[in-house]
């Protein structure tokens, strides 16, 4: 089966990311597993690409996380994940050593689509909606005026008509931009302006809004300090993993304990969210300090800054956000879990915006007026006002720019640098799991052999994901196994050891290694051992799990002559 690597040209629908993702499959079966996880609330499948070397144990080395489509309209998301898929699959494709050594001793986990049934209909014109086509609660009613495509243009744009009650003017330089209304503006001049749409229950007076259709937030609805949640009509769901998107999720990442770190595609805004998530979070200072060094190095090559979402990306400092899934790989798995948010419109205005969210809630007219004149002048993604006759208000018009294309999403002439930007940190992610190594050393004592295996951790993250970590069900331990074959045995202490967890080098570099002035060791260090007395001869197998660093297997002979340490 053809398979095309996607490059980031344009936006693709969700039969073009299925294609993608078994023609892949296809393609490359030595390198590239398929799978279906789930299914959405209108059973559609939920994929999964692992990319590591077919064969053997996959769950048992060392990988890392990427996902996108928490959110339907977010389809930049979509595109990164699957243009850092093509760039470690060609790579695998033509050989490349480095690339296919290090895939054969890890694996990448892919989910390119979380929400397919939200994305799909994105894709299709429908109007803006956050996650999941999930309904309204039972009994739900509603009334007000619904986003809907109402010239059948495949869009759902701008509708705006003149009312002297009306809160915008229409600015005379700039068409596209409704300015907020001041008291010395003419009340004719003054509109009505919101989505293209129509009144549902409508009671033939009252212009006011429906409430969404379809409020679940996905991304409030994860285990990670999960809360009932409600903002801008949107909720967190009924229940922690309500969602059988949110389920799958959460079952396939808890199924691959050896996941190192994770990555989750957003959009907007540009730059690379982490710890603290809320005031009173559970992950120690060394920890949260950890995840910003090593967000720091991930972000080296593009314009994304590193942002705390405590206090720098959040509407209340005061009210912790909810459900998320990035929160949820740290606090809940120990795992360094990152948001990343892709697309910074304000940057391409030339808007330089410190605190997006405290921009969203109280936008600056005049800085508002320059990010509309940007994508004016740019002429891409945008539809000037035209007359409508609405059947309900009469007459009316219909524009605005393109928010999909525009806000949400950079138009498609800016959508491949996003695209890299995004691989640049997947890759630099990748690139810092733990690493550990085994050797082993025998000697003879007396009538038996002194077998001592050491593990060591070359990795810049431990090999519990963060310190947290150690102390969580869902973190593998660190243990050394012996297995005798017949006519051997250990006769000293036990065949298995239980070991302490491993420091990573970038541990150092945010603790004892943070000065070059005062630099001393760890308290705990990245080695370990454990040594077995054992009597006879044959081989022995040793076994040992690294946490999440995955798990090994060596063989050796009992020594048959004197040997020392």
């Amino acid at each position: 089966m053809t398979w095309t690597p996607y490059h980031g040209d344009s936006y693709l629908d969700l039969s073009a990311v299925d294609a993608f993702c078994t023609s892949l499959a296809a393609a490359l079966p030595g390198w590239v597993t398929l799978t279906e996880v789930g299914r959405s609330r209108h059973d559609r499948p939920l994929w999964l690409l692992t990319l590591s070397r077919t064969g053997g144990v996959l769950s048992e080395r060392p990988a890392f996380w990427l996902d996108a489509g928490t959110h339907a309209a977010e389809l930049t998301g979509v595109m990164a994940a699957l243009y850092a898929v093509s760039r470690w699959a060609e790579a695998l494709a033509a050989g490349d050593a480095t690339t296919c050594a290090w895939f054969s001793t890890h694996a990448v986990y892919v989910m390119p689509c979380i929400s397919p049934d939200g994305f799909d209909a994105m894709c299709s014109g429908a109007p803006f909606l956050r996650s999941t086509l999930r309904p309204p609660k039972p009994g739900a009613v509603r009334s007000g005026l619904e986003p809907r495509d109402m010239d059948g243009d495949g869009a759902v744009r701008w509708m705006r008509w003149r009312h002297p009650a009306g809160p915008f003017v229409a600015d005379p330089d700039l068409p596209l931009y409704m300015r907020p209304r001041t008291l010395d503006d003419d009340p004719g001049d003054a509109w009505f302006v919101c989505d293209e749409g129509e009144f549902i229950a409508w009671d033939g007076v009252a212009w006011k809004r429906a409430s969404r259709e379809f409020s679940v937030d996905l991304n409030r609805n994860f285990p990670g300090s999960w809360a009932p949640f409600s903002m801008f009509d949107m909720d967190g769901g009924a229940f922690a993993m309500s969602e059988p998107e949110s389920r799958a999720v959460v079952d396939a990442f808890a199924a691959r304990p050896t996941i190192g770190s994770g990555l989750s595609h957003h959009t907007y805004t540009g730059c690379l969210l982490t710890q603290p998530y809320r005031l009173d979070s559970p992950l120690s200072q060394a920890d949260q300090d950890l995840m910003h060094h090593l967000a720091t190095g991930a972000v080296e090559g593009t314009s994304y800054p590193v942002t705390k979402v405590v206090p720098d990306f959040t509407y209340d400092p005061k009210r912790a956000i909810v459900g998320v899934w990035a929160d949820t790989m740290a606090t809940l798995f120990g795992v360094p879990g990152y948001t990343l948010e892709l697309w910074n419109p304000f940057a391409a205005a030339g808007l330089q915006i410190d605190k997006p969210l405290d921009f969203f809630m109280k936008p600056d007219p005049v800085r508002m007026r320059q990010l509309f004149a940007h994508f004016f002048s740019e002429g891409e993604s945008t539809t000037a006002w035209r007359a409508f006759d609405h059947p309900q208000l009469g007459p009316v018009e219909l524009g605005g720019i393109d928010y999909l294309r525009t806000i949400r999403n950079p138009p498609e002439s800016l959508l491949a640098g996003e695209c890299e930007a995004g691989f640049r940190v997947a890759e630099r992610l990748r690139r810092a799991l733990p690493e550990v190594r085994a050797s082993v050393r025998q000697w003879r004592h007396g009538d038996a052999t002194v077998v001592e295996v050491a593990l060591e951790n070359v990795g810049y993250l431990p090999t519990s994901g963060l310190a947290l970590g150690a102390q969580l069900q869902a973190t593998p331990a660190l243990s050394v196994t012996v297995r005798c074959g017949e006519g051997a045995s250990v006769v000293s202490g036990t065949s298995a050891v239980e070991l302490g967890h491993l420091e990573g080098w970038g541990q150092a570099l945010v603790g004892s290694a943070r000065s070059a002035i005062y630099p001393s060791l760890p308290v705990q260090g990245h080695r370990a051992g454990a040594r077995f007395v054992i009597e006879g001869a044959g081989p022995v197998v040793i076994d040992w799990i690294a946490g999440r660093a995955g798990h090994g297997t060596l063989t050796l002979d009992l020594a048959t002559e004197e040997a020392h340490p």
